[in-house]
């Protein structure tokens, strides 16, 4: 057994809305043997708010899911613009740092990218007490942020660029979270490809049960022969939601079809009053929903869509709620670059790929699908086979178990 130390700004279990990515490979770590502490913030991320219990205290330590979890302040409220958002990361890097610190000495510090500072101050935590350390990297940060226009300065970029790389020298091994983003990091030079793993998102049976043997289905104000097309996840500056907006817009003849879009975002406020001031009868707002009540929503789903951006960056995304729908058995509608994502619905015959930010073509998709609802039945059965097949979280999370118990070996 080892004692594992994992650090993660956003940690999301199954009772919560988001990624619980970093809540199963804990409980995985946890079921082999290791003592696993988690720090994180408190700072709810979709809502940007500190919950009442954590008012007024800065570290916060509990037991959860069998997890020793220390929670600790970062700044609630951050936008988009980029001095609230270095804010929220410096406070959380800096307040980890000092609960790391209290802890006792673990074999293995996991960090995840980002927050970028958090996950340089574990590196160095990781250096100080002579730990082997993982870093998982979600997100090609600064990458990401410079190709969205979040970050233009040089300073600011050049900073985060030695960040990154220290971070990366650091790291004894590497988890990539897409073959786009593994495939950057091999490309700055710093670390040889043989040291950075792909471990991609999954689907997990606990969470996302065999819709043939599921009865919970979420009520909706909508008629029951409606067709339905959903989106489950962030109303952020990611998802090209107001495509969505304007494929409903193009589609408000056919009473039949409906749009739901569960979940909420920096992003929502502006797309409630977009979608108010277009008069659509046909699109309806969910708040968000905890991880395990999202399959609930979709099994009300005939189609779940998948719109972003028509930005380079996205080719290489594939997103956790991908495996959502595919364990829900539900054909995907993906408005993306051509990369990973238009691949995985073009191999896994599970959807249709159409143009990012073309309302038009997404509507025309939309019409498609709900003319022919055997056809969209199979391909989500198709696409719920293939991800068994090659996206099982239990078989993913037990590669990333083996990483660890293969530094915990190397270190002894």
């Amino acid at each position: 057994m080892a004692r594992v130390l994992y650090v993660s700004q956003y940690f999301v279990s199954g009772d919560q809305p988001g990624g619980v990515r970093h809540w199963q490979h804990c409980r995985a770590l946890a079921r082999a043997g290791h003592e696993v502490t988690v720090v994180t913030s408190y700072v709810q991320h979709k809502e940007r708010t500190i919950p009442e219990e954590y008012r007024g205290r800065r570290i916060v330590r509990s037991t959860e899911d069998g997890l020793d979890v220390v929670r600790t302040y970062s700044t609630p409220g951050y936008g988009r613009d980029l001095r609230s958002r270095l804010s929220n990361y410096g406070t959380f890097a800096l307040w980890s740092l000092l609960a790391e610190l209290r802890l006792p000495r673990p074999d293995v510090v996991v960090a995840s990218s980002p927050s970028l500072p958090a996950a340089a101050a574990a590196a160095g935590v990781a250096r100080a007490r002579r730990s082997r350390f993982l870093l998982e990297v979600r997100d090609l940060w600064p990458d990401s942020a410079v190709a969205m226009g979040l970050v233009a300065n040089p300073r600011v970029i050049g900073a985060a660029r030695r960040m990154e790389h220290y971070c990366y020298r650091r790291a004894d091994r590497i988890v990539a979270l897409t073959e786009g983003i593994r495939d950057g990091v091999v490309q700055s030079g710093v670390v040889p490809a043989g040291r950075v793993s792909l471990i991609t998102n999954g689907i997990d049976l606990d969470v996302v049960p065999d819709p043939a043997r599921r009865d919970e289905v979420a009520a909706l104000p909508l008629a029951d022969d409606a067709f339905i097309a959903m989106f489950v996840g962030a109303h952020g500056t990611y998802s090209s939601l107001e495509t969505v907006l304007g494929a409903a817009d193009l589609l408000r003849d056919d009473p039949r079809i409906q749009v739901v879009l569960v979940g909420g975002g920096d992003r929502k406020p502006a797309l409630v009053d977009q979608a108010s001031a277009m008069g659509l009868p046909n699109v309806t707002f969910v708040d968000p929903v905890p991880k395990r009540q999202v399959p609930a929503y979709l099994a009300r789903a005939d189609l779940c869509i998948l719109p972003y951006q028509d930005r380079e960056l996205f080719a290489g995304a594939l997103p956790n709620k991908v495996f959502d729908y595919l364990g829900a058995a539900r054909p995907i509608l993906a408005s993306a670059p051509v990369g990973e994502l238009t691949r995985l619905v073009d191999t896994a015959r599970c959807g249709w790929n159409v143009p990012p930010e073309d309302p038009v073509a997404m509507a025309d998709a939309i019409r498609r699908a709900a003319a022919d609802p055997v056809d969209s039945r199979a391909r989500g059965e198709a696409g719920r086979e293939y991800a068994l097949e090659h996206y099982d979280r239990a078989a993913l999370a037990q590669r990333f178990v083996s990483l660890v118990d293969d530094l915990v070996a190397g270190s002894r």
